[in-house]
């Protein structure tokens, strides 16, 4: 007897288990022959009645949900589970993608600009937020200042057709009064432009006026706001036949389109009485 081997209480001989693969043949393969099979098992390692109870109901609910497959009852069910967990799955997205921005700075900087009233208060806010940046925050905003700095031109010029001063605008930036004078000279904009009469008779001042177009066209501009070309080209073609009516010049960035509602700027002539 090798000395690692103990002697069971029956003898001095050591006990050895076999194994002995069953008989495949013999497994039931009806779900009756199979439930009862289960039972029988269930039965045989002590469980309890409840416990029985509680198998035999959920294997008549699954074997339920089988017979309901291919069915339009399981078609909608199966529909219906799918539904539900894509919500959930959109869920869990927006909670991680919200996590993910909450209490950042950059959200810091978000809130702070909205509640800025005024140039002032937006460059106080910027050197509270750049001062504490963590790294990658930090990194995004120093490439979006590098973009800007490319596109600071246009930047500059559309909001001179807007209406703000050069001045405003060199405040806003935190740039010279001279440096933008010159970006507007540099690059002029292209302003369209269409002149409207009222047809005889409308008195109307809704949105919904019925302003027939006249003529229009196209031109460069350097350093005027929209309003200021308005007036301008107002002045210019405003002719003696035209001085009766009530006349419109409404005027766009070049392909922004013609809606008179979102004209960046206009001018008007009111006949005298």
């Amino acid at each position: 007897m090798d000395t690692n081997e103990q002697p069971d209480e029956q003898g001095d001989e050591p006990t050895v288990a076999h194994y002995t693969r069953a008989d495949a043949s013999k497994f039931p393969t009806t779900p009756a022959g199979q439930e009862a099979s289960i039972e029988g098992m269930v039965a045989a390692m002590g469980g309890s009645e409840a416990t029985r109870i509680h198998n035999r109901r959920k294997l008549a609910e699954r074997r339920a949900m089988e017979d309901m497959e291919g069915t339009a009852m399981g078609r909608f069910q199966a529909k219906l589970l799918a539904e539900l967990h894509r919500f959930e799955e959109e869920r869990a997205a927006e909670r991680r993608q919200w996590d993910a921005s909450h209490g950042t700075a950059l959200d810091t900087l978000a809130q702070g600009f909205r509640a800025a009233r005024d140039t002032a208060a937006r460059h106080d806010l910027a050197e509270q937020v750049g001062s504490s940046l963590p790294l990658a925050e930090a990194g995004v905003i120093r490439r979006v200042a590098k973009a800007l700095e490319a596109a600071m031109p246009g930047v500059v010029v559309d909001a001179r057709v807007d209406g703000w001063t050069a001045k405003e605008i060199a405040a806003e930036l935190d740039l010279t009064p001279s440096y933008v004078y010159r970006m507007l000279r540099e690059y002029p904009w292209e302003a369209a432009w269409s002149l409207y009469v009222m047809p005889d008779g409308w008195t109307s001042d809704d949105d919904d006026e019925p302003w027939e177009r006249v003529t229009g066209g196209t031109e460069d501009s350097a350093g005027e706001t929209a309003d200021e070309v308005a007036r301008r080209i107002l002045d210019e073609r405003l002719d003696p036949k035209l001085a009766t009516k009530r006349v419109r010049v409404a005027v766009w960035r070049a392909g922004d389109g013609d809606d008179l509602l979102e004209a960046r700027g206009d001018a008007e002539h009111e006949p005298t009485e």
